[in-house]
């Protein structure tokens, strides 16, 4: 009666193992088959995202980062092979690829030059883009009225740009350029690469082990051990068998996780 219930127990013991391992290996399978969703949505997502103004001055792009190392590199080599071969000289590693067009907003303007003292026959003219107040293309010079003749000189201001680069909900990367409000994008098309991220470790896990058990009873030999162990978060589901014929189903919840200072 007791070999029957010994053998019992050994394959109740086989039995919660391998339904262990059958969950595990089920939730990965089903981990994988949702990754392998979203990713599929986002490629059609990007495929028909455009280039979008959200105020002036500023507008969005999604990133396409479903390229792999040859995609830009073959990329870059077709639009600036000397850069190409710059990069590859350095032994760089070619990340993202932005390619932008951006134009200035046309503007009529109007007003009076100046009869330069010196010369009545001409003109003397200031002429600034967007304005006089924040001036970021400047033309200073003359007209004669006679001739026709002009002459003057192109100066230039600072252009403040700023790229602003966020992940939406979706899990999909998303670029902004923002520049003056004279600034007008007409197209960004923005391929990178996966950027790495922090490995998620999943709330399962597999345990397997050994030991030696030392016996203080005369009549009980030392034994030795083998266990197997699945965890979720912070419990755990163990079961082991020794030399001496016994095996255990044990619990452990695990009460707190020590922080490196």
């Amino acid at each position: 009666m007791k070999n029957i219930k010994d053998i019992l127990l050994i394959i109740l013991s086989v039995v919660i193992i391998i339904l262990m391992l059958f969950g595990w290996v089920k939730y990965n399978q089903m981990q994988k088959k949702l990754y392998d969703e979203i990713n599929n949505g986002n490629k059609v997502i990007l495929s028909m995202d455009k280039t979008t103004k959200e105020s002036d001055g500023q507008y969005a792009k999604l990133v396409n980062y479903f390229n792999t190392e040859k995609d830009l590199n073959n990329q870059l080599k077709e639009q600036n092979e000397d850069l190409f071969r710059l990069i590859k000289k350095q032994d760089e590693r070619l990340l993202m690829i932005n390619n932008t067009i951006v134009t200035l907003e046309g503007k009529v303007t109007e007003g009076f030059g100046s009869v330069n003292k010196n010369d009545t026959n001409r003109i003397d003219l200031k002429l600034n883009y967007p304005d006089e107040k924040n001036s970021f293309i400047t033309w200073n010079g003359f007209v004669n009225r006679k001739t026709a003749f002009y002459k003057g000189e192109f100066t230039f201001g600072k252009l403040p740009l700023q790229i602003v680069m966020t992940e939406t909900d979706r899990g999909i990367w998303k670029s902004r350029l923002i520049g003056p409000e004279w600034l007008i994008v007409d197209s960004m098309d923005i391929n990178s690469l996966p950027l790495p991220t922090p490995e998620k470790q999943s709330k399962w896990g597999l345990l397997l082990g050994g030991g030696f058990q030392k016996s203080f009873n005369q009549n009980i030999p030392n034994a030795l051990s083998l266990a197997f162990a699945v965890q979720y978060k912070k419990h755990t589901l163990m079961v082991d068998g020794n030399t001496n014929k016994q095996v255990g189903l044990k619990y452990l919840y695990r009460l707190e996780n020590f922080k490196n200072k």
